[in-house]
């Protein structure tokens, strides 16, 4: 049972709104169908007896603002009350209740039961699919470290220690699979940050790609196994060993797949730079996997926005 939502909007208020000139939340809400996502959601509260819950899309909606702008729950409550274009976004009426900044985290928990989030990354994904971005022809994986939001000791018992180079962190590692055609990601996984790249690999393959691009943790015989028996392009960075080092046709082929490899570097970056996954902003395991998740859920969106835009800059010349 939810609170009621959505009252109807005044006229003082569709003029308000109407007027309001068009932002990306406004063209998000325009790009896909949301009611597969309200019918997913409604899952987490079945039950007519309780306390009413906040619509789940509502609540969904208010995690990408947040993706987006970086706010902290403290800081969306606030912004929720007077941001004409949040509210717009989340189509509020004047006289719509909003979730004070306790709701927030605990539905950001709650999108973990029954593997909604999983569920909710799939439909995004078969919605891809309509609009012509099919997500088969490869994959790009990778793995990336995250720093912990706590210092070791200090109450993330699911953190883990991994050295990058010279440098050990304690976090995470959020480990991503991507499109190389039109660079979605496709799938992911966090994991404690002593986990290797290669053992999650399984979990960032489909079985229908038709190549696999990774950097030299990846390479392994059973990997090259696996892609000769499936008639799946190896595309993986020969490594050398100690006491074999790589031949020059290797080194030249490394740098031509490091050319789409890098691709999901780019993606990372952006992780970093706009979508506020440059470290860890939340306390164990479950929570920095949600973090993942609408992380590549808000990034898979910014994506289609930018291709639709493209689209439509290359037919307007």
């Amino acid at each position: 049972m939810y609170k009621k939502q959505h009252t109807q909007l005044t006229f003082g208020e569709n003029i308000l709104y109407q007027n309001l000139p068009d932002d990306l939340l406004l063209e998000l809400d325009r790009l896909i169908n949301w009611k597969p996502f309200e019918r997913i959601l409604s899952k987490l509260h079945p039950s007519s007896v309780g306390r009413p819950a906040y619509d789940p899309l509502l609540m969904l909606k208010i995690l990408i603002i947040q993706q987006i702008y970086g706010h902290s729950d403290p800081e969306m409550e606030i912004m929720l009350y007077g941001n004409l274009f949040y509210r717009r976004f989340l189509g509020l009426s004047a006289t719509d209740p909003v979730p004070d900044h306790s709701t927030i985290p605990r539905f950001r928990k709650d999108l973990k039961s029954m593997n909604l989030y999983r569920t909710c990354f799939k439909e995004l994904k078969r919605q891809l699919a309509e609009k012509g971005y099919e997500l088969k022809c490869g994959k790009i994986t990778d793995a990336r470290l995250v720093k912990a939001a706590r210092n070791p000791g200090k109450g993330d018992s699911d953190a883990a220690f991994a050295k990058k180079g010279n440098q050990t962190i304690y976090g995470y590692k959020d480990h991503i699979a991507v499109d190389p055609k039109h660079e979605f990601v496709t799938e992911f996984v966090c994991t404690p940050a002593n986990v290797h790249d290669s053992q999650v690999i399984d979990e960032l393959l489909s079985g229908d790609e038709t190549a696999i691009f990774a950097d030299k943790a990846y390479d392994s015989r059973a990997l090259k196994r696996w892609c000769r028996e499936k008639g799946v392009y190896y595309g993986v960075l020969a490594k050398g060993t100690r006491n074999r080092k790589i031949s020059s046709s290797q080194k030249k082929r490394n740098r031509k797949l490091g050319a789409v490899r890098r691709k999901v570097e780019k993606v990372f970056g952006i992780f970093s730079l706009h979508l506020n996954r440059a470290k860890a902003r939340y306390v164990g395991l479950a929570a920095n996997e949600i973090h993942l998740f609408l992380t590549v859920f808000t990034y898979n969106l910014l994506r289609l926005w930018w291709h639709l835009r493209r689209k439509r800059s290359v037919v307007a010349v």
